[in-house]
């Protein structure tokens, strides 16, 4: 109901009797406002004169007729003349006065006035309803349309300013926390004021005035109507509702909140409204009903809030209202239950199925031979990945990046991805499941109309992956350091212990055999620790020695059938299988006996090398690659260490006729490549020829230096000189 309850009138009021009410601003044509006010039947503004006092320099006053638009009068007293200075009639003070044309005796009484006075005029008997939008919230300025049917009377241009006498939000104490605010609410210093509402409410209508009339107020008390609420009209309770789920175990909240709706809600008055107008919410307060309720969405996820879930829960309804109905809210008792079907599964004994790095690949084999789809209760096979299982297994913990140890207090069932865990303080890793005998876990996540299964036990066998192995065959110089690991790739690509077996001919024509050990066994200082102490405890040769002194293949050949050794380095996680693979690859090379030296690491020495590579990894089968390496002698150059032409006999028994080897000027550590050729005849015609020692007796020669094997080439150099007495 829109009602007005006041009208404003804003008038002038003229008197066709004294005194006659004149409006004249400050700065007006005064005569021309008193003829028209004073003689509305003159042709011709009058010239007026009014009667007023006026006040002398020395505040003495005199009361005379002079022009309304300001005159001087003056005395004369004792001699002594004094002038008065009169205001002219618009800038005196408002109030009656007497004024005449000036020239005529006829007085007229005028009540003087700046500015008319303006009045509000209230209508009475009827009330105001407050004014909603379509989205149910207070439309402030159509409220103030129906406290003010109309903006003005008369003058057009009246505005005024509605306000109401609002109490604070945080409330109020007498006068305190009180305060005129807009319709509308609003903020007055650190205190916010709501919207007005329902009830008797006092009403501050403010006229601002203008240069005609006056600023005036008032203040009326109205009573204020609202819409009627929302109802919600219930189902007969106690109410149990299925909560309702994703296909990735996870709740659908807008289905729940529908399916509660649903279940409680008969219907709504004096309108029919839709759920989807509806706010659904639960009390999500640690403590259900102590002080304060706490309503959240369903899908709440705030710190220190309970989480919805299954469970009794308050369950708030709740309208924000429309333009002709107020909000309306219900709370009800709730218990959501799972009501979705139980899950099992069932695993088949004796299934095996090969590794693979790719743990999801793994997963899908058990997917596919591993769950027994016919004994087990799980929604349709086509509808499931792995993605809806969880599958860990028996997990033993590394102590190193390959090294497990057997320690029944830490293992664990993990993922098959593996893990890191807290352990009594401690942090234990465990590796991704691997090839052998598993003991593993398997269990359905649930879905939409299935809960989570328990975990179903079972023992499957996972065989070792097949590997080929690919070794690059290479030429370099000895100077670029070969390293067969860069030689080796392998498919499918994984962290395999890769053994190298170099075995060849060097350019000095020896027989060279190298072993390059994977590089956790060098570079691992824990992993090479272990294995050190556990050879040193069977009093055998340890790693380290073995890598700084090398060893004969018969030597390493006896050390690996020794059954304690095999014991020691098994029980570190050691392959001695794979070292038997290495043995036997050497066992095939031609040429290598037992007394043939190995070295370990890569060929430091010119020659040409067939190159073995032998992979290790526990989850695959020990990979073979055959290839050749082709080192090169770095190209150097010979330089006399001494110049001899000619030399006295005494002094060339002393002097150094070698050239030595060398590469940027420098000479290289290992000269045992270097040979020389002495040739000539003595003073005595004597031949003289010798590769090991010079001459020293008068004469004539020609010596040769050249490079043979080794592992560097370089031009030989020749030069002749002669030996005085």
């Amino acid at each position: 109901m829109l009602a007005a309850l006041l009208t404003q009138t804003l008038c002038i009021t003229a008197f066709a009797e004294n005194p006659v009410e004149v409006l004249i601003p400050q700065g007006s044509e005064t005569n021309a406002i008193l003829t028209a006010a004073l003689i509305p039947d003159a042709t011709e503004t009058k010239s007026w004169e009014y009667k007023c006092e006026g006040t002398s320099k020395i505040f003495t006053k005199n009361t005379a007729w002079g022009s309304v638009n300001g005159f001087e009068s003056s005395t004369k007293k004792l001699g002594i003349t004094t002038t008065y200075t009169h205001a002219a009639l618009a800038a005196n003070t408002d109030g009656q006065y007497q004024v005449r044309v000036a020239g005529t005796t006829k007085e007229y009484t005028i009540e003087k006035k700046a500015k008319l006075t303006s009045g509000i005029e209230l209508n009475t008997g009827v009330s105001v309803a407050l004014v909603y939008g379509e989205d149910g919230t207070l439309d402030a300025a159509a409220t103030e349309d129906a406290i003010v049917r109309a903006k003005s009377v008369k003058p057009a241009d009246a505005a005024l300013t509605v306000e109401y006498y609002a109490s604070a939000t945080s409330g109020s104490l007498g006068s305190a926390g009180k305060d005129w605010m807009p319709i509308a609410g609003g903020k007055s210093g650190l205190l916010t004021y709501p919207a007005i509402s329902e009830g008797e409410q006092q009403i501050r209508l403010t006229y601002a005035g203008n240069k005609n009339y006056a600023k005036t107020e008032i203040v009326v008390t109205v009573d204020v109507k609202s819409r009627d609420p929302l109802t919600f009209d219930l189902n007969k309770g106690p109410y149990e509702v299925p909560l309702v789920f994703t296909a990735e175990q996870g709740y659908d909240y807008d289905e729940t909140a529908k399916k509660i709706y649903d279940t409680v809600v008969k219907g709504t008055s004096p309108i029919d409204v839709d759920f989807s107008e509806v706010t659904v919410e639960y009390d999500a307060s640690l403590t259900s009903g102590t002080i304060k309720a706490n309503y959240q969405p369903l899908d709440n996820s705030a710190f220190g809030t309970n989480k919805f879930g299954e469970g009794t829960w308050n369950i708030r309804f709740r309208w924000p209202g429309s333009r002709e109905v107020a909000p309306g809210e219900v709370v009800v008792s709730v218990t959501m239950t799972d009501s979705r079907l139980a899950s099992s599964v069932v695993l088949k004994d004796g299934a095996s199925f090969t590794y693979n790095k790719d743990v999801a690949v793994m997963k899908q084999a058990i997917l596919d031979s591993v769950i027994d789809w016919e004994n087990s209760n799980l929604p349709s096979r086509d509808s499931l990945s792995v993605d809806d299982f969880t599958f860990t297994y028996y997990a033993q913990p590394q102590v190193s990046d390959k090294t497990s140890i057997d320690t029944d207090a830490f293992n664990a069932y993990v993922p098959f991805e593996g893990a890191s865990l807290t352990i009594l303080g401690s942090t234990v890793g465990y590796p991704q499941i691997g090839a052998g005998e598993q003991q593993i876990r398997v269990s359905y996540n649930g879905g939409a109309d299935y809960k989570p299964s328990t975990a179903a036990d079972g023992t499957v066998t996972i065989d070792k992956a097949s590997v080929k192995v690919h070794v690059k065959s290479a030429s370099m110089y000895v100077s670029e350091a070969a390293n067969g690991l860069d030689l080796v790739t392998t498919d499918p690509v994984d962290n395999f212990d890769t053994y190298v077996i170099y075995a060849g001919l060097t350019s000095n024509v020896t027989t060279a055999l190298y072993v390059q050990l994977p590089a956790r066994y060098t570079s691992n200082s824990t992993l090479l620790a272990i294995v050190d102490k556990a050879l040193a405890a069977i009093g055998q040769p340890t790693l380290t020695e073995l890598l700084q002194n090398g060893t004969t293949v018969g030597e390493l050949r006896k050390m690996l059938s020794a059954s304690e050794i095999i014991d020691a380095l098994d029980k570190i996680g050691v392959d001695t299988g794979v070292l038997g693979q290495v043995i036997q690859v050497v066992d095939k090379l031609p040429g290598i006996a037992d007394n043939v030296r190995i070295a370990f690491g890569s060929p430091n020495h010119a020659g040409i090398y067939a190159v073995t590579a032998v992979t290790d990894n526990r989850n695959y089968k020990t990979g073979v690659g055959v290839g050749a390496l082709v080192l090169k002698a770095d190209k150097a150059k010979l330089v006399w260490k001494q110049d001899i032409s000619k030399i006295s006999a005494a002094d060339a028994a002393n002097a150094d006729f070698m050239a030595e080897l060398t590469v940027n000027g420098v000479a290289v550590a290992d000269q045992s490549s270097v040979h020389v050729l002495y040739s000539g005849f003595t003073s005595k015609w004597k031949p003289y020829s010798s590769t090991t020692t010079p001459p020293t007796e008068p004469g004539r020669y020609v010596m040769t230096v050249v490079v043979l094997g080794g592992d560097y080439v370089a031009s030989p150099v020749t030069r002749t000189f002669q030996i005085t007495k």
